[in-house]
């Protein structure tokens, strides 16, 4: 009889928490962003607002950090830091590259370095490596996950595994920063991170211009929850959710994009600005739309080279070029660290049904391989262009035509098969053994070293010096 009510007695017990759990997860709510109070095309975290310029050096240098966890990680730090080893000599002062990088780009991984150096910038060469590659961050990840304390919160529809995911993030990389931070106390370069519209499957870049059609203030937005949002994996994290108040705050398209939309013109590019402005239009209906959910920055432009075309696309080249006041530069250097891998597959070996794990690694691996190929061909047709452009214009101007610089990153590029064959099946997770990320980063110095676009530059910073 003891029994029986010992045992009726933790069943109510269990219920009651159960019920509890219930209650309390309606209070449990994910980071809504703040709507923004009226429009100002030059406000707050913007590409027309912060001061994005050559410098003295006359040198623009733009690095795109692909997607791939501690392994873009790990790559991308390893260019950082052959980047500060590099060095030349302006106005008789000695100088590095590392210092003269005047935008970056970051999707999933790589957004986390991407934000990190931004908001920090040397900080990044000193701390980072102790502070997220040493560290086994998804451990700590799981250990949130499966923590008893976060279960009944992650029994709330307005909370999930992304939230913990930019606590972990905040705790250990970010301390709370926000956009605004970017704004007033950057210590780096402008930083663009992107993540995925899980409707339409666009391209969102965390910069004002974005949120102003959503008339959302990104200002008063965590630097976590977009590097959250840039590293949603599908089925491993939940989407972020952003809320759309489009229609309260006066905001007006811009001229340059409603150029783009009414291209009629039946070139590539026309067409892919079309296709871009109809996402961003997207947002503008708040009743078909009120809330946007993203995904993993991958799915859409894992090598981040789509948000530099797409600029290009909407606003047209003239614009981007006295956005970056690039008329002021000599050289235009561009760095894109491409972290890709291309792991063993040995489904096809075998009848059995394929497993959880392999479903989400081609969930990824599929569409970020197909236009990733497709970004490299764009990327090197804008540089052609912008080259011949620069050509004109200097012709024009009677004066030097600027040199472009194309630094192209990928592990798929290493010489040694060995090497290549090793790191490029290094599986995508946001913890690698202390071993693995010393060889990626020493890969990184050796794949700077023997790009021969990298070693032009470093001839030419020389020649300049001499004279």
């Amino acid at each position: 009889m003891t029994y029986k009510r010992s045992k009726s007695w933790r069943l109510l017990t269990l219920l009651a928490l159960a019920a509890l759990m219930s209650g309390c997860s309606s209070l449990v709510q994910y980071n809504i962003n703040a709507p923004l109070e009226t429009y100002k095309p030059d406000y707050g975290y913007s590409i027309d607002s912060v001061n994005i310029e050559p410098g003295a050096s006359k040198m623009f240098v733009v690095v795109m950090f692909s997607g791939g966890g501690a392994r873009s990680a790990a790559l991308g730090y390893g260019v950082l830091e052959e980047l500060a080893r590099n060095k030349f000599v302006q106005d008789g002062k000695k100088k590095r590259l590392f210092d003269e990088v005047d935008l970056v780009y970051g999707v999933s991984g790589g957004s986390i370095l991407a934000a990190y150096y931004g908001l920090h910038g040397e900080g990044v060469l000193k701390n980072f490596n102790d502070r997220f590659l040493n560290l086994d961050f998804q451990d700590k990840i799981v250990s949130r996950i499966i923590s008893f304390s976060n279960q009944w919160r992650l029994t709330s529809p307005r909370f999930g595994r992304s939230d913990l995911l930019e606590e972990q993030l905040d705790e250990v990389l970010f301390n709370k920063a926000t956009f605004d931070d970017l704004v007033n106390k950057r210590k780096g370069p402008f930083v663009i991170i992107s993540a995925t519209d899980m409707s339409s499957g666009g391209r969102f870049d965390f910069i004002q211009e974005s949120f102003d059609f959503l008339c959302s203030d990104l200002s008063k937005f965590p630097i976590a929850r977009a590097v959250a949002a840039s590293s949603a994996v599908p089925l491993v994290f939940s989407p972020v959710t952003l809320w759309n108040y489009a229609g309260s705050c006066n905001f007006t398209v811009p001229d340059a994009v409603q150029a783009a939309a009414s291209n009629k013109a039946k070139t590539r590019s026309a067409a892919s600005s079309r296709a871009r402005t109809e996402e961003l239009f997207s947002y503008l209906d708040r009743s078909k739309r009120p809330y946007i959910h993203l995904l993993d920055g991958g799915l859409s432009d894992n090598l981040s080279i789509r948000s530099i075309l797409d600029m290009e696309a909407l606003i047209g080249s003239d614009k981007v070029s006295k956005d970056f006041r690039l008329t002021e530069m000599n050289k235009l250097v561009v760095i894109v660290v491409n972290a890709q891998n291309d792991p063993e597959h040995t489904i096809d070996q075998s009848p059995d049904v394929p497993g959880f794990r392999d479903v989400i690694r081609a969930i990824g691996d599929i569409p970020i391989a197909r236009y990733t190929q497709e970004s490299e061909r764009a990327m090197q047709a804008s540089i052609e262009r912008w080259q011949e452009m620069a050509k004109a214009k200097a012709k024009a101007r009677n004066s030097p035509e600027p040199s472009v610089y194309y630094v192209n990153i990928a592990l798929k590029n290493i010489v040694d098969a060995d090497e290549r064959e090793t790191l490029l099946n290094v599986p995508t997770s946001l913890y690698l053994p202390k071993k693995t990320i010393r060889e990626l980063r020493s890969a990184a110095t050796t794949l700077m070293q023997n790009s021969s676009e990298f070693r032009r530059l470093l001839k030419d910073i020389s020649a300049e010096r001499s004279d």
